[in-house]
């Protein structure tokens, strides 16, 4: 039971932090892991190059770290 609510959390959690991510990291994160898209379908969607898709996750995945030290947001299970 705890457990659940702890996964139930974290995923809360993780989700309100890719809502502060800029419009454009957010909706390659969204495509990425909601939608479970390749980069190339994520490129086509977007109208933006492979490169430029690849980017932008690394840029989310590199700003969801810094908000992560910010608040303090635990991501163990």
């Amino acid at each position: 039971m705890e457990e659940r609510l702890i996964k139930a959390q974290v995923k809360t959690d993780v989700k309100e932090l890719i809502e502060r991510l800029p419009d454009e990291q957010k909706e390659v994160v969204k495509l990425r892991h909601y939608y479970d898209m390749s980069f190339k379908e994520i490129s086509d969607i977007t109208n933006v190059s492979i490169n430029t898709a690849l980017g932008r996750m690394r840029y989310a995945l590199i700003n969801l770290r810094k908000l992560v030290e910010e608040t303090g947001v635990s991501l163990e299970m």
